[in-house]
């Protein structure tokens, strides 16, 4: 896949300001992105793996015992440069109100990533190196129980990736978790994506305009809204190995199962196997 200057990013954000009810059995009273597999939280693992990818500057959005971050993440070399966002209201609303309490301190294009995933290194290398300023990540089947689709059409094979018959790139029609049953699923969202200033623009406009309190509107609804006015690609990796923690039997599984094909997945790719 050919790497663009134009589309090179060098902030990301990441949501962390959910309240991780559904795991207080296993982390107790603390944010989720501070949940550790084999000994190394969340947050961490993608802190460290976004510095590798070259990334400086991580904007992290707080809600839940935002302190508890703040102290967890003191500065520290092997991680790019961190500032905390505090969303207020983070007890009565999704991830879309957490990214636009952001929009004042962004102001070129960046990733986006949520706080309680574990993938693949190249999932970020993907994202980042795609030709274009906007994308959405997608995955095959996960069988996680908590799938988010993204539907979509004019799929077309990534001929110049040594990967490509696992990859393709197309457009969103719509992100969501109810069935579409005119509409084709193209893959399973991820929960890592390269957002330009022009869509957060848009996202955060369409945001704007609909905001009540209680709201529960997610930055991928967003998307999935503002797609009609602005195209926005997918990119499906079939084969990709990652989960997001967000409940017992997703922890379960991540240890017993994802973890260790990431593992493995990582070794083979470092030893060219």
């Amino acid at each position: 896949m050919k790497k663009s200057t134009i589309s090179r990013v060098n902030t990301a954000v990441i949501l962390a300001a959910g309240m991780g009810i559904r795991l207080r059995n296993v982390i107790g009273f603390c944010p989720k992105g501070m949940l550790k597999v084999d000994g190394k939280s969340i947050i961490v693992r993608s802190l460290e793996s976004l510095k590798k990818e070259g990334i400086k500057r991580v904007v992290i959005v707080t809600g839940f015992q935002e302190s508890k971050y703040i102290e967890y993440l003191q500065p520290n070399n092997k991680l790019p440069k961190i500032e905390f966002i505090h969303s207020p209201r983070f007890a009565e609303t999704g991830s879309m109100h957490s990214l636009f309490v952001a929009k004042n301190y962004l102001n070129e294009n960046f990733l986006l990533l949520e706080s309680d995933l574990i993938y693949e290194s190249r999932a970020l290398s993907l994202v980042i190196n795609y030709n274009g300023p906007d994308v959405v990540l997608a995955s095959g089947k996960t069988g996680s129980n908590d799938e988010v689709y993204i539907y979509g059409k004019d799929q077309e094979e990534c001929s110049e990736s040594e990967e490509s018959y696992n990859i393709v790139s197309g457009k969103i029609v719509a992100i969501s978790k109810k069935p579409r049953p005119n509409m084709l699923i193209q893959g399973e969202l991820v929960g890592i994506s390269k957002i330009s200033m022009n869509l957060f623009r848009l996202m955060c406009g369409q945001h704007e305009e609909n905001l009540t309190f209680p709201c529960s509107n997610h930055y991928e609804e967003c998307i999935s809204e503002v797609s009609s006015k602005q195209m926005v690609p997918f990119l499906r990796v079939s084969d990709l190995v990652w989960t997001e923690i967000d409940n017992q039997f997703h922890y379960d599984r991540a240890i017993k199962k994802i973890y260790p094909r990431i593992i493995q997945q990582e070794t083979i790719k470092r030893e060219g196997k």
